[in-house]
């Protein structure tokens, strides 16, 4: 569970030691919306702050503490605290509260409040509301949007619907995908909008990328891998996944590389929906057969290519689809990464219900992962059922309340 976000001052409750009332009020609103929930904010600078009202200038602590009571706040340099932005910094925070990276958030608006946080490993909340200060991070107009972060899509699930984990088996998904089945009617909703999002670009993207990222981080998943990477689309002509920004977002706060073009399409593979509309099915050579693993990806949206293979040597890759159905995907993927001598970690939206894992057991190879090849097309699997790798009943409820609460929300009462 979220226990804290650390609040840098700068353009984020002031700007230039002067409040602005209006957005002052709004922010701190926030705060007692976040301590409300069970997150303690606490604050962060290099230096004392002095603020000036129409009334008096006094220390921003002072003020701080006439509207919200006691707080913590730690200064550079004094009492043992670093400076920004050493790692060592939010670390000393973490240290004194007792916390876990993936337990807290931090929120910034400067380039130095970036670094700050990619230091320390915590997912960077960009607060623009004083104006752009910093392209990096999630970026949030208001400190509305971040009270409604919080509260959908970081405190709205508690655990993963669905979890494989034997061994070198890792396998995760949000929550049940299905529109017409009457057992999950609260999934119709939020399935329907994946689909869409997904397969015809619209839906709400924003949403799909920013719950999937936060639950990465909040599990602590993101502690466990080096890479971040997309499973590409049916044809070679494909576009990039919709939620490749919160990807790479994700990756540049806690410094784990999105690597967008890691796995490549190079020949177009046989839509699943559309063997079954026909009477057939696809097996696990449809994905062998017309993917390969690139050699020299680009790190991050628009960035260079690496110089030698980065997922080799143990490197863990998280690889992100939007539907799970029977795992051929995320079997390919895994297959590919260790004829690699890396490991995945499979992520989706979504796990079609009703429908077991089949997964690749035992490796075969080897075989060169970074060409075209043409694989057995009966390779041996083991089944894992559908029902005994259901990790959290409640997940389907959960989402579903999420979903409809993140498009109507507002300040409750009394905040």
């Amino acid at each position: 569970m979220l226990k804290g976000a650390i609040f840098s001052l700068h353009d984020v409750l002031v700007k230039q030691g002067t409040i602005d009332g209006a957005l002052f009020e709004e922010t701190l609103r926030l705060l007692r919306y976040l301590k409300a929930r069970g997150v303690e904010p606490v604050f962060i600078s290099n230096h004392d702050w002095t603020v000036t009202t129409p009334d008096k200038a006094q220390p921003f602590r002072t003020l701080l503490e006439e509207r919200l009571g006691p707080v913590s706040y730690y200064i550079g340099g004094r009492d043992g605290m670093p400076y920004k932005p050493r790692a060592d910094a939010t670390g000393h925070i973490l240290a004194q509260k007792s916390w876990q990276k993936n337990e807290v958030l931090y929120v910034g608006s400067t380039t130095d409040d970036m670094k700050t946080a990619a230091n320390g490993g915590l997912l960077f909340l960009n607060a623009m509301w004083h104006g752009v200060a910093s392209p990096y991070g999630f970026q949030f107009e208001s400190p509305r949007d971040v009270a409604r972060f919080v509260d959908c899509l970081c405190l709205g699930l508690n655990a993963w619907f669905w979890a494989l984990e034997q061994g070198d088996l890792r396998v995760y998904a949000l929550a049940p995908f299905t529109t017409l089945s009457p057992k999950y009617a609260q999934a119709h909703a939020y399935s329907e909008n994946a689909k869409a999002t997904s397969k015809h670009g619209a839906g709400d993207a924003n949403f799909w990328g920013r719950l999937l990222a936060a639950r990465i981080y909040v599990s602590g998943l993101a502690d466990d891998i080096d890479y971040i990477t997309a499973y590409p689309g049916h044809a070679p002509t494909s576009n990039q996944t919709v939620i490749g920004e919160a990807l790479n977002i994700l990756g540049q706060s806690l410094r784990k590389s999105y690597l967008p073009d890691l796995i490549l399409r190079h020949t177009k593979a046989v839509k699943s929906q559309t063997a079954r509309a026909s009477g057939g099915s696809v097996g696990l050579d449809n994905q062998l057969n017309t993917i390969r693993l690139n050699p020299a990806p680009v790190r991050g949206v628009g960035g260079k290519p690496y110089k030698s293979p980065p997922a080799r040597g143990g490197k863990r890759v998280l690889v992100v689809d939007d539907i799970c159905t029977e795992g051929n995907s995320f079997e390919a993927a895994r297959a590919y990464l260790r004829a690699a001598g890396a490991k995945a970690v499979c992520v989706s939206w979504l796990k079609t219900i009703n429908t077991d894992y089949r997964a690749v057991s035992p490796p075969f190879g080897p075989f060169g992962p970074y060409v075209a090849n043409t694989l057995p097309t009966t390779i041996a699997t083991a089944t894992h059922w559908y029902s005994s790798a259901i990790s959290s009943h409640a997940a389907p409820t959960d989402l579903a309340e999420v979903y409809q609460r993140y498009f109507s929300w507002d300040w409750p009462a009394g905040i």
